[in-house]
């Protein structure tokens, strides 16, 4: 089955459900990982697929979906792939040209959250756009271009993730930058700011990640507080 979108939602912190239900469209195919169902049922929504150990997802949700045509993949609790990560896998089986990954970030473990991010080359080395966001970040992994819509102010960070990202031009923010190469050591892309209501990045070699942060005094990122520069 050959799908455009599809939206994985992981068991990370959900803090407000009306916002990210908005963010799901009728023709998204919706991959749980785990306890993400948990998150999906709460939304009023109805999964195609949960995968995992099935280990977070609460009794009575399970139960309710076992109503509905949901697909269930159980793993082994003991297995070499986190429950994203299969939900990845499936979702990359699907084709589509994106893939939305919501609940990464939160909980007491911060292991997890690098992980998660760490697994946006999984889609992108098959041809698929990846972006993980919650209500105040918005995270993609580049090796070509990419266009961010935000709003004047908003801080946009560009981390490598190769050793060298070369030819990094961008247009639409304070500090541009006209083809230079970025390195995995430095913080030579971190915090430049929305001028326009978009910024455009394009590389010529490497992977970026790429970190849209909205501006405000007080931001929760995995999990710590943290004030904005």
């Amino acid at each position: 089955m050959k799908v455009k979108r599809v939206v994985i939602i992981a068991n990370g912190t959900l803090n407000n459900l009306d916002f990210y239900r908005r963010q799901i469209r009728a023709e998204d195919y919706i991959v749980c990982a785990d306890g993400g169902a948990n998150h999906v049922l709460a939304m009023g929504l109805i999964p195609h697929l949960v995968v995992g150990d099935l280990d977070s997802i609460d009794h009575k949700v399970r139960q309710k979906l076992c109503q509905y045509p949901t697909a269930f993949l159980q793993y082994p609790s003991e297995k070499e792939k986190s429950d994203l990560e299969l939900a990845l896998d499936k979702a990359v089986e699907l084709g589509p040209e994106e893939i939305i990954i919501i609940g990464a970030f939160g909980g007491r473990r911060l292991d997890h959250t690098f992980a998660n991010i760490m697994l946006m080359n999984v889609p992108l080395n098959c041809g698929a756009a990846v972006t993980l966001f919650d209500e105040d970040h918005e995270i993609r992994l580049v090796d070509s271009e990419a266009a961010i819509k935000g709003r004047v102010g908003d801080y946009l960070s560009l981390l490598p993730l190769t050793a060298e990202v070369k030819g990094v031009v961008t247009e639409g923010l304070k500090y541009p930058l006209q083809g230079e190469t970025l390195y995995f050591s430095s913080t030579r892309g971190l915090s430049n700011e929305f001028i326009e209501t978009e910024g455009r990045i394009k590389v010529s070699e490497g992977k970026l990640l790429v970190i849209k942060v909205k501006k405000g005094d007080l931001k929760i990122i995995f999990g710590i507080k943290t004030y904005n520069p």
